[in-house]
């Protein structure tokens, strides 16, 4: 399960507003998720530096969704942004190429730039900053990308001024795109639908093994030999079509429509009465395949719901973050105004009044 990017370096964005900034509560902060190059990540930002060492640090965080097996990994170029609000051409841009996984999920600088500098040159205004992140997936590993099993899509292909990343929650009631009908919708079965060209026909080497096969005497050549052109014909044309689907289909293919397909073929090979014991066991399995199918289908969307709620959570936990910086103001600008800090259960109360 590798997934190679193309050869060509295209890098997609996602931008992250932090506002409030003085105000946050803790040192360690991320971003909402976000999809870039159909995998997930997010930003992760110390506002006192790691260990309060006087800079600002900011990485880039692998996020871990259940479609990651285990030794999963992914190639990735990456470049980290702080943008200056006054002059653009200060914009700070720092490049990395590292390999993410179980064992190093973040990658970035902790040194990013000193706070004294991120304060006063430009890039925190009005209590505001902007960081960036741009990447380039050059390969991944034991993992599925998240943008094409979970149906989660980020808003705009640049992401969003604010770092809001739109989820899009799977609907359970809408059949899987993995199983819509691969056969024909009718129990008819076409026959120029599975019969192989000549060329196909002569490639089936198993097709000598029915001298063998079968328990008749004379052999099947020999008996064949007595019976009309016709007959010969939608003999080995039936054969054909059976040993032509087996060779067409795979595994993920066995629904309940091919399932019946593949046995209404099965019944009209079985007319001729041949015995095709050897092919009998292949057949079988095939037309065992169908619950097996369903249920490895159910857990690919249940994987994929878990994905979607797992970042869904983190969107919400980000704004949370937000949301109670922003109460903190609105009980500061309360104070402000005189106003007694009072719990949202107690009742609002009102003075005595007198002509």
């Amino acid at each position: 399960m590798e997934h190679q990017e193309p050869s060509t370096e295209i890098f997609e964005k996602f931008t992250w507003k932090i506002e409030n900034f003085s105000r946050l509560k803790v040192n360690k902060i991320y971003s909402e998720p976000f999809i870039i190059g159909g995998y997930p990540w997010r930003i992760l930002l110390f506002s006192k530096g790691i260990n309060n060492n006087g800079y600002l640090s900011i990485f880039l965080e692998a996020f871990k969704t259940a479609y990651m097996s285990e030794g999963w990994s992914r190639d990735v170029k990456f470049k980290l942004l702080l943008f200056n609000q006054l002059d653009s051409n200060m914009t700070i841009t720092k490049e990395s190429n590292d390999d993410f996984n179980a064992n190093e999920v973040d990658w970035g600088f902790k040194s990013f730039m000193t706070l004294t500098e991120f304060c006063e040159k430009g890039f925190l205004e009005k209590d505001t900053c902007i960081v960036g992140a741009e990447v380039f997936v050059c390969k991944s590993t034991l993992e599925e990308p998240v943008n094409q099993a979970s149906n989660l899509t980020v808003s705009e292909a640049t992401g969003s001024q604010n770092g809001e990343v739109e989820v899009i929650m799977p609907n359970p009631e809408v059949q899987d795109p993995k199983l819509e009908t691969i056969s024909p919708v009718s129990t008819h079965i076409d026959a120029e639908l599975f019969s192989p060209t000549i060329e196909e026909l002569m490639d089936f080497s198993t097709i000598g093994q029915l001298e063998e096969a079968c328990t008749d005497t004379p052999p099947l050549i020999e008996r064949l030999s007595k019976r009309s052109r016709h007959f010969n014909y939608f003999a080995f044309a039936a054969l054909g079509r059976i040993i032509y689907f087996l060779k067409t289909r795979k595994v993920k293919d066995m629904n309940e429509q091919a399932c019946k397909d593949l046995q209404v073929l099965w019944d009209e090979l079985k007319k001729f009465r041949f015995d095709v014991s050897w092919l009998e066991p292949h057949v079988q399995y095939a037309l065992g395949m169908k619950s097996y199918v369903e249920k490895a289908f159910e857990i690919e969307k249940l994987k994929k719901n878990v994905a979607a709620l797992e970042l869904e959570t983190e969107r919400l936990k980000a704004k949370l973050v937000a949301a109670e910086v922003n109460i903190d103001i609105e009980k500061d600008l309360l104070k402000a105004k005189g106003f007694e800090e009072r719990d949202l259960d107690s009742e609002l109360g009102c003075g005595s009044w007198r002509p």
